[in-house]
């Protein structure tokens, strides 16, 4: 069941610190909304949001793209020295 809690609550669940889930919000480890100077934080369910998912969908479209560029270059590396 998905849940949006505080982030005292959310620490306290976690059994961590306050500065521990500032830094996860920081990293964007942990989906969050922030309403005026307060963070709510999602608990269970298991979805991922859909910001969460673009953003990682990107970074590995991004890690494939650079993968490919060093093959590319090695194998045209070792093919000139043959």
């Amino acid at each position: 069941m998905e849940e949006w809690v505080s982030l005292n609550e959310f620490a306290r669940r976690m059994k961590i610190g306050h500065s521990t889930v500032l830094k996860l919000i920081a990293d964007n480890e942990i989906e969050y909304m922030k309403t005026g100077t307060r963070y709510k934080i999602k608990v269970g369910g298991n979805t991922v949001s859909r910001d969460i998912y673009e953003k990682e969908k990107e970074r590995r479209i991004q890690a494939e793209t650079k993968l490919q560029m060093l093959k590319d270059f090695i194998n045209e590396l070792f093919s000139k020295e043959v």
